[in-house]
């Protein structure tokens, strides 16, 4: 081979793994959601909002929640991103505040416990935030 094709070669190869280490961080991120989430089953917890991130890329809800024996058990719920729920509402960064008495309805979590995705979320006020399935990120 010519020292001219071995750079053309050399060269192709560069910008072809770049191209793929750069992409590939984003595909391994964004995890499936029934590989993350137990789809077929579904779990309500009655809790104290703790903390309220209104953040890409999910919103997250911090909670107590008092267990059958009376300890506190400490939870996240996590719904879409934010920037859906700018376009289509539902959920502001102001929907929930440290303090606020919640009920959360959603899929359990099959690698963390105590942790679940919203499909329900009932605010203090007694106003219902149902997720909408057709804009589940996947």
């Amino acid at each position: 081979m010519t020292h001219f094709l071995r750079s053309r070669v050399s060269f192709a190869s560069v910008v072809v793994l770049t191209g793929f280490l750069a992409f590939s961080g984003s595909g391994l991120g964004h995890h499936s959601f029934s590989a993350h989430y137990d789809i077929d089953a579904e779990v309500t917890i009655e809790g104290v909002v703790t903390d309220f991130q209104f953040i890409n890329p999910h919103v997250l809800v911090f909670l107590d929640v008092t267990n059958a024996a009376g300890e506190i058990e400490k939870w996240i719920a996590e719904t879409n991103s934010p920037s859906l729920f700018r376009r289509r509402g539902g959920l502001r960064a102001d929907s929930l505040k440290a303090g606020d008495a919640i009920t959360v309805a959603g899929h359990p979590s099959r690698v963390n416990a105590n942790d679940l995705h919203i499909r329900l979320l009932v605010f203090p006020d007694g106003t219902e935030f149902l997720r909408n399935l057709s804009s589940q990120a996947q």
